[in-house]
């Protein structure tokens, strides 16, 4: 191929990869033209997890900390980023984001490159099915602005809302088969290339992918028997794949080794014995049929923009014209192999909750795939699914008028009823990402307990650390790490504190541990009561995770998943139980307790909440004379 050649080869890719870029900044509304570096999804919820996650890098390669390991989180034990959604892959590439602008515009740099990277891979792996340039750039385009993308860019979840490698996968495995030996070796090379980084952008997708391999292995060794021949291409591709496949698991047997046994790797269910792994399936009706999404998850996130389409939606006019083209070109291979492997994905992704006989209630028991969402396995079938939708459109639309007619007819029966759901969800609302005082002018080092204290709901602080540059460890942290269950000797303590910050839970029956200081009824959102019980608990937790400052913001602004309870309560509560008189700086209640605390200064609950009133209305110096001076 000449230098010409070549060039014209890449212009299409390139260009589709402008104008995805200027179409996903246009999701965002004027985000782009206004305010980046401080707008964005949320500062709460998972998005101030992926900040965290996205800024580490750039503080790690500055500074000589591991890439893989922090504990400047659930100080001091520390966080393994490799056993969580840590997309490193993301935070090393965009440190130098990082450096200039801070986390938020790299969030929303990570973003906004989803759409493009995916549509130009998609673009790519296409033109193995199709020359027809219509026809695969109208099906990469469905892949990039998906319900799967753009679901997953509403609630910041970045390692499912970058799935451009995996058709990259794809293309590399279809390359390295190759009888031409260039095209073999870039293939070869670009199938272990894409594995390594597909581990560090999500593990749960490389995961899902070594399923569908097992069903593509199974679908072809069917057909085989069917047939009763194996095709003569079966060995020497099996010899052509072993060495990228083999140097990938050399690459990752380390990071892997690290992911599932190094320290604080997350042993059994990531998120406790009390899950359970049928409700991360989908039914047929969220599979064929549009609805939005306003709650649940994408709440606890913090999104506040309309309801998004569910991410794990494919569309019935892709099923149905899937079908057809499957039907009619049942003799070409590929369109076979890849529409039973789109069926078989659609299966798995079934809830055994909504299909008594969904296969998952069997495979979602087994390690390592239990603490998988397998609707998240839908975006191989999209893949498959398009990979028979481009072929067949492809051959319709070389048959003159009638078949461009044809095509174009399919295309727009499988795009509309996709498209015109997600288009009314957009563009995707930000908002402004607030740091309390004096969390921008932190100095360290130090160890802080944050109020609202760090958990898996309120994740405020975390883009608060991230903010702050690292310079001060923090107690607590999101993700399934964050829970109760696994905060060790810290777990009462960490029960009482997230009491504090959200309210108390409802019937004892419900709590994962008893909180001293709740109410045994339903009087959520109470909130606990400065007791004995608790007041051992919290200062036992202050001293053996070392803790030199407690900062309780004065005013936060926000919704609740952002500022948690109101702060003056909290402010009241750690008074008594620490027995300190805060200083007021940066517009926060800062408590520096040392080895040795005083005794707890209780009071009664209609007191602590007076000198609480009084904070509020008169100023947060009061707090301290109220509560500690017994005066009412």
């Amino acid at each position: 191929m000449s230098r010409a050649d070549r060039g014209r080869q890449w212009r299409e890719p390139v260009a589709l990869g402008v104008v995805t870029l200027l179409g996903s900044a246009a999701v965002w509304g004027r985000l782009w033209a206004t305010s980046p570096t401080t707008r964005g999804v949320c500062g709460c919820g998972d998005p101030s997890l992926f900040q965290w996650f996205l800024a580490w890098p750039a503080h790690a390669i500055t500074t000589g900390h591991s890439l893989v390991f922090s504990r400047d989180l659930f100080h001091p034990d520390g966080v393994n980023l490799l056993a969580n959604t840590s997309v490193l892959a993301l935070g090393v590439v965009l440190a130098p984001a990082t450096w200039l602008f801070g986390p938020v515009l790299t969030q929303n740099l990570a973003l906004l490159l989803a759409v493009p990277t995916a549509v130009v891979a998609m673009d790519l792996l296409l033109r193995r099915a199709t020359d027809v340039v219509p026809v695969r750039v109208a099906c990469a385009l469905l892949y990039g602005f998906s319900p799967y993308v753009v679901a997953s860019l509403a609630v910041s979840h970045l390692m499912t809302a970058w799935i451009a490698v995996l058709p990259l996968i794809a293309l590399g495995a279809v390359d390295a088969v190759a009888d031409d030996r260039g095209r073999r070796i870039r293939g070869q090379v670009l199938l272990a290339t894409a594995l390594v980084v597909q581990f560090f952008l999500s593990t749960e997708l490389l995961l899902l992918a070594a399923v569908v391999v097992v069903v593509l292995a199974v679908v072809l060794g069917v057909t085989a028997l069917v047939t009763w021949r194996v095709p003569d291409v079966a060995w020497p591709a099996a010899r052509r794949l072993a060495w990228p496949l083999g140097a990938s698991v050399v690459l990752l047997a380390a990071p892997a080794a690290y992911a599932l046994w190094g320290p604080r790797s997350l042993k059994g269910n990531i998120w406790g014995p009390g899950f359970n792994p049928d409700t991360g399936g989908s039914s047929w009706r969220d599979l064929l049929r549009p609805h939005a999404v306003g709650g649940g998850l994408t709440a606890l996130s913090g999104y506040t923009g309309p309801p998004v389409v569910q991410i794990q939606l494919v569309g019935w006019g892709l099923v149905v014209v899937t079908a057809a083209i499957t039907v009619w070109r049942w003799r070409d291979g590929v369109v076979r192999a890849a529409a039973l492997t789109a069926l078989g994905c659609l299966v798995l992704a079934l809830s055994p909750l909504s299909v008594s006989w969904a296969p998952w209630q069997w495979i979602g028991r087994l390690p390592v795939l239990q603490d998988i969402l397998q609707f998240r396995i839908v975006v191989f079938a999209l893949i498959a699914a398009l990979v028979v939708l481009a072929r067949g459109a492809g051959v319709l639309a070389r048959g003159g008028r009638a078949g461009a007619v044809a095509a174009a007819a399919a295309l727009a029966v499988v795009i509309v009823p996709v498209a015109v759901p997600v288009a009314q969800s957009l563009p995707l609302r930000t908002v402004h990402v607030g740091v309390p005082t004096w969390w921008r002018t932190v100095r360290g080092p130090g160890v802080v307990l944050a109020y609202p204290y760090a958990s898996p709901l309120l994740q405020a602080p975390l883009t608060w650390q991230a903010h702050g540059a690292f310079a001060v460890a923090q107690l607590g942290g999101g993700g399934p790490q964050g829970t109760v269950a696994r905060a060790g000797q810290d777990a009462a303590a960490t029960a009482v504190l997230d009491a504090l910050s959200i309210g108390c839970p409802g019937l004892p029956r419900h709590r994962p541990v008893t909180v001293p200081g709740c109410p045994d009824d339903r009087a959520w959102p109470d909130r606990p009561t400065a007791t004995p019980a608790n007041a051992r608990l919290v200062r036992a937790m202050v001293v053996r995770d070392g803790v030199t400052e407690v900062v309780v913001p004065v005013t936060l602004r926000g919704r609740p998943i952002v500022t948690g309870a109101p702060s003056p309560w909290a402010a009241a509560f750690f008074t008594q139980v620490l027995g300190l008189a805060p200083v007021v700086e940066g517009r926060a209640w800062v408590f520096g307790p040392t080895a040795v605390l005083p005794p707890p200064h209780l009071v009664t609950r209609a007191a602590a909440r007076r000198c609480a009133a009084l904070a509020a209305s008169v100023g947060p110096g009061t707090l301290a004379p109220c509560v500690l001076g017994g005066r009412p």
